[in-house]
């Protein structure tokens, strides 16, 4: 979980769904590669005020999105920060065990 990369694409779709959202881009780094992150569960997003259109207002335009590749190597990861094209951004934080998450 220590080893981020950074995904800059087209946001493409968003998947609002238990367990986890997913968020599909076509990343425009060198090749065109399509990528799926996978992110924290939409329960998470309505506590901290996040809602589907804030992700879809987005469609179609480019996001940069901070993540950790699948071990595999492959074009898919786990989303921990994505920032909008009106540059505001979203950081996801995950507790780590026995500390509580930030604001609580």
């Amino acid at each position: 979980m220590t080893k981020k990369i950074t995904v800059t694409g087209k946001l493409t779709k968003v998947t609002w769904v238990n367990p986890h959202i997913v968020v599909n881009l076509e990343g425009t780094d060198g090749k065109k590669e399509a990528w799926t992150m996978e992110s924290n569960p939409p329960a998470w997003f309505r506590r901290v005020g996040v809602n589907r259109a804030d992700f879809a207002k987005s469609i179609g335009q480019n996001v940069v999105i901070e993540c950790v590749r699948a071990r595999d190597g492959s074009a898919y990861g786990y989303m921990q920060k994505i920032t909008f094209p009106d540059k505001t951004s979203l950081e996801l934080v995950v507790a780590e065990p026995g500390k509580a998450e930030p604001g609580k």
